[in-house]
């Protein structure tokens, strides 16, 4: 019986070489591939974590990256996906899970002109305030599922002056580093895990669920997990070690 593995993707698995300045790009392995020129970098303790995953779970990225954005990670995940933060799972051909889509799109659709006034919004304030940014809805297929705030020029600390408050009860506002996040409750990770775990147990209930992540929004579905863990260096792990120091 193999266990299931939830794992996030980014600053988990891998990350950009930005945030290993003192390993030479000749001794990382190539993790993900960007349009921008910015690929991302398995360290050889990551690849090696990699291939015990693959070998010994079944392994299950749970990730904001999007459907076109997990196609450029060169990890060769061969279960289901959960991309864009839960609004979509891909079955092991790489399709939108047809049930799953059924749940989100129907609430989803009536919030594309609310993600364009979030947008907007944003733009706005970022021009007022003196910083450079780009920001978009992440999209599946011609479903908006959340939008997304960056710095162009800086590390993300001023995001949180820049990106809208969202009033609507539910939303959810997620910062870690240079990504701002604003996503809608009818989608998340956690629930998407959920819909996916009872699906995967059915047949096998008391199969073990372990989990990976890095930060905190993960513990959402690390939750679920039998066993779960963070690396050593990741948001999750400073927030568990400062409130163990209090």
């Amino acid at each position: 019986m193999k266990p299931i593995a939830l794992v996030d993707l980014d600053d988990t698995l891998f990350q950009t070489k930005r945030k290993v300045p003192d390993i030479a790009e000749s001794d990382l392995v190539l993790a993900s591939r960007a349009n921008n020129g910015s690929h991302s970098y398995m360290t050889r303790t990551q690849a090696a974590f990699a291939e015990w995953l693959l070998a010994s779970t079944e392994a299950i990225p749970v990730t904001a990256r999007g459907s076109e954005a997990l196609s450029r990670v060169t990890i060769p995940f061969s279960s289901y996906a959960i991309v864009s933060n839960g609004a979509v799972i891909l079955n092991k051909a790489g399709k939108p899970d047809e049930e799953w889509h059924e749940v989100v799109s129907g609430q989803l659709r009536p919030l594309a002109g609310y993600f364009a006034e979030l947008l907007a919004a944003g733009n706005a304030k970022a021009d007022q305030v003196g910083v450079s940014i780009r920001c978009w809805s992440v999209m599946e297929g011609d479903l908006a599922t959340y939008v997304v705030f960056k710095e162009n020029d800086g590390d993300g600390s001023r995001l949180q002056e820049i990106a809208p408050i969202v009033e609507t009860e539910g939303w959810v506002r997620h910062h870690n580093g240079n990504n701002l996040a604003l996503i809608p409750p009818v989608i998340s990770k956690r629930l998407a895990s959920e819909f996916l775990l009872k699906r995967l147990r059915e047949e096998q209930p008391d199969r073990p669920v372990i989990g990976y992540g890095d930060s905190v929004s993960d513990f959402s579905y690390l939750s679920l997990c039998d066993w779960w863990g963070a690396p050593g260096k990741s948001q999750m792990t400073a927030l568990v070690v400062s409130a163990a120091s209090a």
